[in-house]
């Protein structure tokens, strides 16, 4: 029987299988669609920050009686904006970008670890081991664009 929790860590996971394409596309110099590999690297490490993003705004909006929704809100905000802003610099300069980008993902992983932690959400099970995993690995993925 497929749960909510099995289809949340599919998801998860293959939501790495366009970065590794990326990564692929930079390695061999290969262009696609009159796209190379870090257009298509930072394009969508932007949609997918973003993306995570929305799980903040979700979270203030979820707990509007907390303490820490207000921030929850702003925080979702700034990741977008910054996510924005590698876009906006993507063209200019690729590195500046991806590290943008780097620094966006572990800031949001802290966040949501730290407002999980106090609103002492343990739910859905594994979600944080996931999350964990998937930014460590997204992260060292920048590292590699920013080396390659």
């Amino acid at each position: 029987m497929v749960t909510t929790r099995s289809t949340m860590l599919q998801l998860g996971y293959l939501g790495l299988i366009p970065f590794l394409f990326s990564l692929v596309l930079i390695l061999t110099d290969t262009v696609l669609f009159d796209l190379n590999g870090q257009q298509f690297f930072i394009t969508y490490s932007a949609v997918i920050l973003s993306f995570l993003s929305g799980n903040l705004w979700g979270n203030g909006i979820d707990h509007y009686y907390h303490r820490l929704s207000r921030n929850a809100l702003i925080l979702s905000n700034l990741f977008v904006l910054l996510a924005w802003a590698a876009l906006l610099q993507s063209n200019k300069n690729h590195m500046v970008a991806t590290l943008l980008l780097a620094i966006g993902y572990v800031a949001v992983w802290y966040a949501e670890k730290l407002i999980r932690k106090v609103e002492k959400e343990a739910e859905p099970k594994g979600y944080q081991l996931m999350r964990g995993k998937l930014t460590a690995s997204v992260v060292l993925m920048h590292g590699l664009v920013l080396i390659a």
